[in-house]
């Protein structure tokens, strides 16, 4: 069981989600904020930690297991064409990014920092950097 977020864990459970033909372009972890239907419906009833992708055409997040991160408790998969709305601002903390979406009724809020607290993530400022200009670009 793993006790903190890492590398090795991202890349393999992004990778078994990855949409066929497409490649990753940046990588995270980051937590979906609480509070949102979505969340409720994967039986979410506080912030969950999570693993996030961006490829050429969609946004892909891992959501892991509360009690244990080493597994995938859900999978969130966006193409970036079917959002209708996406808010990136700054958070609390200096290098935390808040991202709000909206797919059809889906709804989502997730936070991005760049934290080694409780995280193992070598590149976590890259992928906070690649995630958040791909969600940019649509949010024009």
């Amino acid at each position: 069981m793993a006790l903190l977020m890492n590398d090795t864990d991202m890349k393999q459970m992004l990778e078994s989600i990855c949409p066929e033909g497409e490649t990753y372009q940046g990588e995270a972890w980051g937590t979906l904020m609480s509070g949102t239907a979505e969340m409720l419906a994967l039986g979410a009833l506080s912030n969950v930690s999570c693993y996030v992708g961006v490829t050429e055409k969609s946004l892909v997040i891992a959501v892991l297991e509360t009690f244990d991160i080493s597994h995938i408790y859900g999978k969130i998969c966006i193409p970036f064409d079917q959002f209708d709305e996406v808010k990136i601002k700054k958070g609390l903390v200096p290098s935390q990014r808040i991202i709000k979406m909206k797919s059809g009724k889906t709804k989502l809020k997730l936070s991005l920092v760049n934290s080694t607290i409780t995280a193992k993530v070598k590149d976590q400022k890259l992928g906070m950097q690649k995630i958040c200009e791909a969600l940019e670009k649509i949010a024009k």
